[in-house]
């Protein structure tokens, strides 16, 4: 049950691609500290309503909406319902993000659009209609879930979008500056039921993360509330990288 006095409390936070997932995570920790939680699905609307009623049996406030980001009329459509349901919008978590390697020599069009939609103009796009309010308050907190396949060239469109939504949060976190902090959360391949069933990539992945283990679904969410935090008040424009060290540039050890 939340308070007043709960860090968040009244705030409205929209989390997208929510229905499970890191995303879910992220929304039942923005609850419990006092946001009331717009929980975004794509399709899977059962999932996100069941992510909405834990929240709501825990003494929060949540309601799943659904919107498809390939469609930018959709995901105007979903701004207005959640502040029609809500009000203001004070926290956005653009964590929707589908993946896809598909090798550029290869790779479709319309693949391309979506992957480039959901993960770039998204973000872009939501803050642009949300920020106007949230200066008008004078706070607001963006969060973009980014990963570390932005830092690597071996991801194709996905890694593509996620290194250009790294320079869209230094660009907007100058723009949208004092009232709204803009910050990323990129995280490297997360502990999940899915890794679960890749054993032998999940070792190789351990094997080279120097704190050997992968990061949780539960750290993520824990560092996208910090950056809500008045702790961070100080912060923005920055990626903050959740990879146990596994991407810091290391040469190669002769004979050993």
């Amino acid at each position: 049950m939340t308070t007043p006095d709960s860090p968040l409390h009244d705030k409205a936070a929209l989390v997208t691609g929510s229905s499970s997932g890191a995303g879910a995570q992220i929304a039942r920790e923005l609850a419990r500290r006092g946001a009331r939680v717009a929980v975004h699905c794509r399709r899977a609307m059962d999932a996100a309503e069941a992510v909405a009623e834990q929240i709501r049996n825990e003494g929060g406030d949540a309601v799943a909406f659904v919107a498809d980001f390939c469609s930018s009329q959709e995901l105007r459509d979903l701004v207005a319902r959640v502040e029609a349901r809500f009000g203001a919008i004070g926290v956005l978590v653009n964590n929707a993000g589908p993946f896809a390697d598909t090798p550029f020599r290869s790779l479709g069009e319309s693949e391309w659009d979506c992957v480039m939609a959901v993960n770039l103009k998204a973000p872009y796009l939501l803050s642009q209609l949300i920020a106007p309010e949230m200066r008008r308050l004078g706070w607001g907190r963006i969060i973009n879930i980014g990963a570390t396949s932005g830092l690597v060239r071996s991801h194709s469109v996905y890694g593509l979008a996620k290194a250009a939504l790294l320079h869209l949060t230094e660009s907007l976190a100058l723009e949208f500056a004092p009232a709204i902090c803009i910050n990323a959360v990129v995280p490297s391949q997360i502990a999940s039921a899915r890794t679960d069933r890749m054993p032998s990539y999940k070792e190789a992945a351990i094997a080279a993360t120097p704190l050997g283990r992968l990061v949780t679904e539960n750290e993520i969410a824990r560092m996208v509330a910090l950056l809500c935090m008045p702790e961070f008040d100080f912060v923005t424009g920055r990626a903050i990288v959740m990879d146990g060290g596994r991407t810091l540039p290391r040469f190669p050890r002769i004979g050993s």
